[in-house]
């Protein structure tokens, strides 16, 4: 089985294998490999562009089976068929690839030959460890990368590294600390008209590259001046693929284009060194913008160096850049940040994800949220999925319009299946679009679908495409239309193909033509949407955990209720984690009709000597707090909620939260039993934490009220429960040790049954500490750093010492200032002459802080900031 990272790839690796085009690697290296797939050895492959990795794949296949090769392919276009068991090599996309390991069809015997394993995803990933877990053979094709790793990671019994570099054919390499707009100057563009050359010239964006493309093709009419990035479709740029664009010629690619793109007559790259790429940040892929890493860097390059004569790589960046010391980097992985994939997948298959061998660290608080919330939603249980998990990962789209799918009735169905294959209304249209007809107020998802429905039943005709039913559209007549509403051709082609797919997953008909969302077809989206509430959501500017979320700036969605959609997280320029999201929104009349009560619980209630107890009722809407009734209990506490009750008087005890006779006496006592435990390693008996916890708990068992709590009296006696010997023991442990002149405290602790001493030091003191200086004690000792506001924890002394080396972060401006914003929208706002979201002084009773109170204006003229939040004051 070879795995192919996109479904374009599938189409180049099935023409490989029907090919036999004599390669470089087949050359050099062709015995080798011969020899290696023959012998059932698992190997790697590391070579750059033009060496014929993927026509080797041929080679390779003919050594393993011995036999003619019978070709096939299966992705969401080219679906399975009952000829599909009698294939010996099946290409696959990486979705393909997990469904059909999890669901047991790969065996031991299958080898997986995985294309451009460089190309990292959280799918690719998943088939890498249920491979292993399955025990295939694996064969891995990479493009430049430090393959270390790969070799370690599966298991790899020979390697090749091989490269059509040529050193006669070295190309010029210049860094240039300058913008695109600014090095593609008039001049530099008619040097490339004079000298006649091939350029190619990669930036991070689509816009970036649609605003150079488009910009120099109007300038410069002897310029051959296009644009390409991952909502293109292929064909767009194909005369550039076979050679019919005459030089002079440029080409702005995003890295779409980075290892897939041969161009004939390429003798010029230019690099611009900046990219957009996902960092896991606490089990979430935040959206940095970065430096291009090594291995990008060597591959946009690797088009002309070593490979043409008189070749050109320019560099644009801003900081000190060595082309010559570049060497290939270990890949970056994404997996850690798909919490959600991983825990469905180890549903599936019915193992913990410490079951799965993942070629990167899960954050384990992220899968056991996830695995709470799909628990929580039905779909698994037991650590397995449910039937209605089943029914829900067994449909071609994402989980949440999987579960819209499964829930939607057949009025419904078209406009639940469209919108599924449509990643978003952003991503979908171009900067300058027209939505005129379209546009759904408050929902980018059936503002996307209109559109969708309008190129269908404008553009296309039902037919048939590799044996699936699907809408075939008329190229020219896309084109058109796509220019004149500014939206995406590809994104059109693709949610058309995932309908298609949809309705063959479901044994439906396809319609020829599909209907708008007219006014009840958005009310009963809507209201699905609100009942089933499948996506993240965002109330108040808030989602469910408390952080600050934005709509997005190109969404259509609104704030008069809660926002149902996609979440994504991005980096301000101080890197801090902003979110924000675009989706549909929920009205409140909805949001309040499927919310529910959830059980009464018991809680303190009143404060010092009128506190008492009470039954709690929370109204929630899917993890949001609406309404919070409070209802005292006066006399006896209800059957039901006593052990709850005795449970919250205990825990109050403990801590001192409770009204009683005896508190004072207690928490004093406790906490002197708690300092002697820790002092003691753990090992003193029966003045833990859990059993002075149950001590107290026991006295409280015939409590029903709480006027029977008051009177009931709470002992404990530290002088019996710790021999008199064993406390001297203990009181002579020294509680702080001179250091440099200054006493520094010493704090005892008990972490996994081990006893620590934490030593607790001033910044100045640590930075002068050495480890002559560590004090002698009957335990290892532990360091921690008080740092502006932060507490830093160290083990050793190389750990202080590397934590003391970091840069104190740069903190944003308070919320309280006048104008201050929080991010990047903001203070392009400000720019305008509008104030941000900012928190300005309320003028609340007692000249209090206003909940979130109107910020400042921002430039000249500038209007005032956010409406005052809830309980705030008026806004000066």
């Amino acid at each position: 089985m070879v795995i192919a990272p996109t479904r374009a790839s599938c189409e180049t690796i099935e023409l490989a294998l029907h090919a036999r085009v004599e390669t470089l690697l087949q050359r050099k290296h062709g015995a080798e490999l011969i020899e290696w797939a023959g012998a059932g050895k698992g190997f790697g492959i590391v070579a750059g562009t033009g060496t014929g990795k993927t026509l080797g794949t041929r080679l390779i296949a003919e050594a393993i089976l011995r036999e003619p090769l019978r070709i096939g392919v299966v992705n969401r276009e080219r679906e399975a068929t009952p000829d599909t068991p009698s294939w010996n090599v099946i290409v696959v996309t990486t979705g393909i690839a997990r469904r059909w390991l999890t669901d047991g069809f790969v065996t031991p015997r299958d080898t997986l030959i995985v294309d451009e394993i460089h190309q990292t995803s959280a799918e690719l990933e998943l088939c890498l460890a249920l491979g292993k877990r399955t025990g295939c053979r694996f064969i891995w094709l990479s493009a430049t990368v430090d393959p270390t790793f790969y070799r370690e990671y599966l298991s790899s019994d020979e390697m090749l590294e091989t490269s059509a570099f040529d050193p006669a054919l070295r190309a010029h390499v210049t860094v240039e600390p300058k913008q695109p707009e600014a090095y593609l100057d008039d001049a530099t563009i008619r040097r490339f008209v004079r000298e006649n050359r091939g350029v190619a010239v990669f930036l991070p964006t689509r816009a970036e590259v649609e605003r150079l493309g488009e910009g120099l093709a109007a300038r410069f009419p002897k310029l051959n001046a296009a644009f390409y990035h991952g909502g293109e479709p292929i064909r767009i740029i194909r005369p550039f693929l076979e050679g019919e664009v005459k030089k002079p010629y440029l080409l702005a690619m995003t890295a779409a284009g980075q290892s897939a793109l041969n161009l004939p007559g390429l003798d010029t790259v230019i690099i611009y060194d900046a990219r957009y790429g996902n960092v896991v940040d606490r089990g979430k892929n935040v959206l940095h913008r970065l430096y291009l890493g090594a291995n990008e860097i060597l591959q946009m390059a690797g088009r002309v160096h070593g490979r043409v004569a008189n070749g050109q790589v320019v560099i644009l960046s801003d900081r000190p850049l060595d082309f010559a010391t570049l060497k290939p980097a270990p890949p970056e992985f994404q997996l850690a940040g798909d919490a959600e994939r991983v825990a469905l997948t180890c549903a599936a298959i019915g193992v913990d994800a410490s079951g799965l061998e993942l070629p990167v660290p899960l954050d384990r608080t992220a899968y056991r949220e996830a695995m709470a919330r799909l628990t929580s939603r039905g779909l698994i249980e037991n650590g397995r999925l449910t039937r209605y998990g089943r029914d829900v990962e067994a449909l071609p789209v994402e989980r949440p319009w999987a579960e819209l799918l499964v829930h939607a009735d057949e009025t419904l169905l078209p406009l639940v299946a469209g919108a599924s294959g449509i990643d978003s209304l952003h991503r979908m249209t171009r900067e300058e679009r027209d939505l005129h007809g379209a546009l759904v107020p408050g929902s980018d998802h059936l503002t996307a679908y209109n559109l969708l429905v309008e190129a269908v039943n404008q553009c296309s005709t039902l037919g048939e495409v590799h044996g699936l039913r699907r809408h075939v559209f008329d190229e020219k007549a896309l084109g058109l239309w796509a220019e004149k509403r500014g939206v995406l051709q590809k994104a059109i082609e693709d949610g058309a193909l995932a309908m298609a797919s949809v309705y063959r997953a479901l044994d439906l008909e396809l319609p020829a033509t599909i209907p708008y969302a007219d006014r009840d077809r958005r009310a009963a989206f809507i209201d699905l949407l609100a009942r089933i509430a499948p996506f993240e959501l965002v109330l108040d500017e808030r989602t469910v955990d408390g952080q600050d979320a934005r709509i997005s700036k190109t969404s259509v969605a609104g704030s008069w209720g809660a926002v149902a959609g996609n979440l994504r997280y991005f980096a301000d320029r101080f890197g801090t984690a902003r979110a924000s999201i675009e989706g549909t929104t929920i009205p409140f009349d909805l949001v309040r009709r499927y919310a529910s009560y959830g059980a009464p619980q018991v809680v303190l209630a009143g404060h010092k000597h009128r506190q008492g107890l009470g039954i709690s009722r929370r109204l929630a809407y899917f993890g949001f707090e609406l309404e919070h009734d409070l209802s005292h209990i006066e006399g006896e506490i209800p059957d039901a909620l006593q052990a709850e009750a005795r449970e919250l008087l205990t825990e109050g005890l403990l801590d001192g939260s409770v009204e009683h006779p005896d508190r004072g006496r207690i928490v004093r006592i406790v906490r002197d039993l708690d300092e002697y435990w820790r002092r003691s390693g753990g090992a003193l008996q029966g003045v833990d934490p859990a059993t002075i916890r149950a001590l107290i708990r026991a006295q409280l068992e015939d409590v029903t009220s709480w006027a029977g709590f008051q009177k009931t009296p709470i002992t404990l006696d530290a002088e019996a429960m710790i021999p008199l010997d064993a406390r001297r023991h203990l009181d002579a442990l020294p509680t702080s040790v001179r250091i440099h002149g200054d006493a520094s405290p010493i704090g005892y602790e008990v972490r996994n049954n081990l006893p620590i001493a934490r030593l607790y030091l001033r910044e100045g003191q640590a930075r002068r500490f050495v480890a002559e200086d560590i004090p002698v004690l009957d335990r290892p000792v532990v360091f921690a750093v008080k740092r502006a506001d932060d507490l830093l924890q160290a083990e050793d002394l190389a750990g202080l010492q590397a934590i003391l080396a970091r840069p104190l972060p740069r903190r944003m401006d308070p919320p309280g200032r006048r104008g201050a914003g929080h991010g990047p929208q903001d203070r392009e706002r400000n720019a305008r002459g509008r104030g941000g979201q900012g928190g300005g002084r309320g003028r609340g009773r007692d000249d209090r802080r206003g909940g979130g109170g109107g910020g400042g204006g921002g430039g000249r003229g500038g209007k005032g900031g956010g409406k005052g939040g809830r309980g705030g004051g008026k806004r000066r």
